[in-house]
């Protein structure tokens, strides 16, 4: 975990995104509770430089809040505060419809 936690830091936009999806799709077997002390780190990705990080780290969420319910309200305020006006007009409408499509799922749960 500590490996997939570094590749967040990453200046290649690819590698940070496979970082994301693979803390994401191992949070149902994190029992030490590494994905708890990174979260902070994994939510700043909701506004990551890159439009497409960003959607993909949005569209992973609702996965770290099924494995991960104590994280939910982390994960649910980091969205409803994520400040979009960063990107061009034409990726903000679409970055607000993942976080739209993910504050749905998570609250599903």
């Amino acid at each position: 975990m500590d490996r997939l936690s570094d590749m967040l830091d990453n200046d290649n936009s690819y590698i940070r995104t496979r970082g994301l999806t693979l803390i994401a799709y191992n949070a149902k077997w994190d029992k030490n509770y590494k994905i708890d002390e990174i979260i902070d780190k994994y939510l700043k990705h909701i506004t990551d430089v890159k439009p497409i990080t960003a959607r993909q780290c949005i569209k992973l969420l609702p996965v770290i809040a099924k494995d991960k319910p104590k994280l939910r309200n982390d994960i649910l305020s980091a969205l409803q505060k994520a400040n979009i006006c960063i990107y061009d007009d034409s990726m903000q409408a679409l970055v607000y419809k993942d976080i739209q499509k993910a504050l749905k799922e998570i609250q599903k749960l």
